[in-house]
């Protein structure tokens, strides 16, 4: 499974959608009235859009490009937050002084919690323990726990404080104070005043940026700029020229580029976080507020191939690890066809007699046929010769209908091919592996005493050896569903079929509907 990695724009009354990576215009989705600061959840199936006219959130399939939702909450919507599961999500409702609590599988409001003045954004805890909201009107940003849904703390902070963001190793929450023109940094730990840096004219928003630890980007609404913060120096180490009025900003997923909404000029500003320049400029239709940026689909499980190019699928490797494994040094293919394979027919049967089918185990190599001998001409390489027998298993039916299983090995294969084996220390052994896929070609011929057939075999031979190796991993494998136990039948099958919650209604009664989001 191969992913798009994207950037929703709020324009007026819609949604934009670019490919980050080719700045092409993907979809335009409407929304409500005026929409604000959208939101991706971690799982990359879903955003969510708050409109502050509509009083609602708009649920969006990133897989299909449609509203999957229109959910009511608060008054002026403005942000939402998304818990690292995608299950749960925070709006903050400017007109109401509360925080909708929505469950994502549902689309419903779950919860709602009263916090200060003016709320205007919010942000979750690295680890979700914690929500954080900004009271624009309270000068205070009052800390939920997600749990109870209830306010545990209010930590006061500058004038008319808005974006939020948490440090990656969650130890600090940047607040940014658009009537103060800096940035307060707090202690998560003990929700007290560590420092405060001063930024540009009315700050909006922040973000971090998520592979580097040191830097987060914050747009300054009145200076046409976006600082870069050391979270570690607690400064502003440079400043980045964008369009005019910057508000909402989001950086991608490998950390190499941030994308902000001016609103002023109705453009987006593409900022290569490696330079602090600006990348690239594209003119949008409307003026843009938020944008969240991000892969689209699901994160990716056990059997899913993992393309190096995409930096959002390197984004979710979260480790280094060493592993013992079995590596191939080098492999080769061969054919092997057995046009006129006879099989003599059973004694016991009663012709004629008809096929079945014929199965094949994987080929075996012949205890002490390996001989491996180093061609000095050819540095590294050998001559191997080696024997091959493939075992059979052939099922035939009697004029009876009678079965008949005969098992046995076609004719030996002998290989004499040329194989690379590293150089390496002498105690190190490498292992001679095969594979083969044998099928059979044509139909069979039956004889009165044999059956006679064409197979053909696909050989693979491998050079292995035992060694570690270090490989980038997703962590350890999710929690396996339960069980499935095997029903017990009653004698009277009704029984089930009345009973609604062991036979509920079918969800293949109509025709599906062209929708991949759940």
């Amino acid at each position: 499974m191969l992913f798009e990695t994207h950037a929703w724009v709020t324009l007026d009354n819609a949604v934009a959608i670019y490919n980050v990576y080719s700045d092409v215009l993907v979809a335009t989705i409407p929304v409500g009235t005026n929409p604000q600061f959208p939101k991706r959840t971690p799982d990359g199936t879903k955003v969510l859009v708050p409109s502050l006219g509509s009083n609602t959130v708009s649920v969006i399939c990133t897989a299909a490009n449609h509203v999957l939702a229109t959910i009511p909450v608060g008054l002026e919507p403005t942000s939402v937050a998304i818990d690292p599961t995608s299950t749960t999500a925070y709006v903050t409702n400017s007109g109401s002084g509360t925080v909708s609590v929505i469950s994502i599988p549902t689309h419903t409001v779950v919860s709602t919690i009263t916090v200060g003045t003016g709320p205007v954004d919010v942000t979750i805890a690295r680890d979700g323990s914690r929500v954080y909201v900004s009271n624009s009107g309270s000068n205070s940003v009052s800390v939920i726990n997600p749990i109870t849904n209830t306010v545990i703390a209010a930590i006061a902070v500058g004038t008319s404080p808005n974006g939020l963001a948490v440090s990656l190793d969650n130890s600090k929450l940047f607040v940014v104070n658009s009537g103060s023109n800096n940035v307060s940094v707090i202690s998560t730990a003990s929700n007290t005043l560590l420092s405060t840096i001063p930024v540009g004219s009315n700050p909006q928003k922040i973000a971090a940026n998520p592979v580097n630890p040191v830097f987060m980007y914050v747009t300054n609404f009145g200076s046409n700029i976006v600082s870069v913060i050391s979270t570690t120096g607690l400064n502003v180490i440079t400043t980045v020229p964008v369009g005019i009025n910057p508000l909402g900003l989001d950086a991608t997923g490998d950390g190499t580029q941030v994308w902000v909404a001016n609103e002023g000029d109705s453009s987006i500003s593409i900022i290569n976080t490696n330079t602090n320049t600006i990348a690239a400029a594209i003119p949008t239709s409307f003026p843009p507020r938020g944008v969240t940026v991000g892969r689209v689909g699901s994160a990716l499980s056990p059997s899913d191939p993992i393309d190096l190019t995409d930096p959002y699928q390197l984004e979710e490797i979260t480790e280094s690890v060493c592993i013992i494994v079995e590596k191939v040094y080098a492999s080769c293919q061969q054919r092997e066809c057995f046009p006129a394979f006879t099989v003599t027919l059973p004694s016991t049967g009663v012709p004629p007699f008809t096929f079945v089918s014929m199965t094949f185990a994987n080929g075996l190599i012949v205890s002490g046929s390996v001989v491996i001998t180093p061609i000095p001409a050819r540095p590294n390489f050998s001559r191997v010769q080696f024997t091959i027998e493939i075992p059979y298993t052939l099922t035939l039916r009697d004029s009876t209908g009678a079965l008949f299983t005969l098992t046995g090995t076609l004719p030996d294969i002998h290989k004499d091919i040329v194989l690379y084996f590293p150089p390496t220390r002498p105690e190190f052994d490498f292992n001679l592996r095969i594979e083969t896929r044998t099928e059979v070609l044509t139909s069979p011929l039956f004889t009165v005493a044999t059956i006679q057939l064409a197979i053909g075999s696909f050989v693979i031979t491998k050079v292995t050896g035992i060694v570690q190796l270090l490989v980038p991993a997703f962590g350890f494998c999710p929690e396996p569903p339960a069980c499935e136990e095997f029903p017990n039948i009653p004698q009277n099958p009704c029984i089930n079929f009345f009973d609604t919650t062991l036979t509920p209604f079918p969800s293949d009664f109509f025709p599906p509907q062209l929708d991949t989001c759940q």
